[in-house]
C-alpha cells in the first residue's frame, strides 16, 4: 500500500469501528485493528494463528493449541462477512477497502475505485450466467440478480479485463463458433457456477477455466443458512470477487 498513509488507515479504521455493524461487536472490533495495525507496522509474523489467539482472545499461552481450538479460523471467516456487509451498505462510499484474503490473515488494504494490481494485464476473464439446478421461480430469479451483482462487482474490481460470456449463451452455438469467440475477445478465464437452494441452504459451486488448456484451473464452494435477499447477492458476489483476487495474486 505505498500510495495509503498511515494516518488515511488510522481514520479508516477509526470510521469502521465506529459504524453500526462493528460499534457493538467489541470482540470483532478487537481483532480488525489488531489485524490492521499489524499490516500498517508490517509485522507479518504476528498476524499468524496462535498469536493472534493469545494477543486477541486471551488464550492461555500454556493451553492453548490452534488445531483444538478454532476460535481464530471461525472469527476470522466471520470478520470476512461483516467487512463485505459494511462495504455493501453504510460503508459503500469508503475511500480504503480492508479485506482479509481466503488463505491468510494478514489484510489488504486498497483505495476504492481502482482496480487490483494482482490481476495482471495479460489476464481476461469471460463471466458465464450462473446456472440454477434448483428450478423453483425464487431460486431461479435469485441466480439471475447474483449473476448481474456479481457482473458489477468484478468490473468494479477488474475494470475492462471483464467480457460477458453472450457469446455462448444461444442453444444453436456450437464448441468451435465459441472457441473463435473466445480467441478474439483474448479471454483467457472462464468463470462458470451454479447455485442449489435448500430451504434457507444455499450453496455456490464456481470454477474457474483456463481458456486455452480447457481445464479447471480454481473451484470453490460458498454456503450460506439465509433468506434469499438482495443483500445475500452483495455478500456472495463481494467474497466471490475476494477469492478471485486471491487466485489471481497468488495463481
Amino acid at each position: 500500500m505505498p500510495d495509503i498513509s498511515a494516518p488515511d488507515v488510522k481514520a479508516a479504521l477509526a470510521q469502521i469501528l465506529a459504524s453500526g455493524a462493528f460499534s457493538k461487536a467489541q470482540r470483532m472490533s478487537r481483532l480488525l485493528q489488531f489485524l490492521i495495525e499489524k499490516r500498517v507496522a508490517g509485522a507479518v509474523r504476528d498476524t499468524n494463528e496462535y498469536t493472534i489467539g493469545i494477543e486477541v482472545f486471551d488464550r492461555d499461552p500454556a493451553a492453548y493449541n490452534t488445531s483444538e481450538d478454532p476460535i481464530v479460523r471461525v472469527q476470522i471467516g466471520r470478520l470476512r462477512k461483516k467487512l463485505c456487509g459494511y462495504y455493501t451498505a453504510s460503508g459503500n462510499a469508503a475511500d480504503l477497502i480492508f479485506s482479509i484474503p481466503v488463505g491468510s490473515y494478514m489484510p489488504e488494504i486498497r483505495r476504492a475505485g481502482t482496480a487490483d494490481s494482482s490481476f495482471k494485464h495479460s489476464h481476461m476473464l469471460a463471466i458465464l450466467p450462473l446456472r440454477c439446478i434448483t428450478t423453483d421461480a425464487p431460486s431461479v430469479s435469485f441466480a439471475e440478480g447474483l449473476s448481474e451483482e456479481l457482473s458489477f462487482q468484478l468490473f468494479k474490481e477488474f475494470g475492462n479485463k471483464i467480457v460477458s460470456y453472450t457469446f455462448a449463451m444461444a442453444e444453436r452455438a456450437n464448441a468451435s463458433d465459441v472457441s473463435r469467440k473466445i480467441e478474439k475477445n483474448g479471454v483467457s478465464h472462464l468463470l462458470e457456477g451454479s447455485i442449489r437452494v435448500e430451504g434457507e441452504f444455499i450453496r455456490l459451486s464456481f470454477r474457474l477455466v483456463d481458456a486455452a488448456a480447457g481445464c479447471i484451473a480454481w473451484s470453490e464452494q460458498f454456503d450460506r443458512h439465509a433468506s434469499l435477499a438482495i443483500s445475500l447477492q452483495e455478500e456472495l458476489a463481494f467474497s466471490i470477487c475476494e477469492a478471485l483476487k486471491h487466485y489471481f495474486s497468488h495463481g
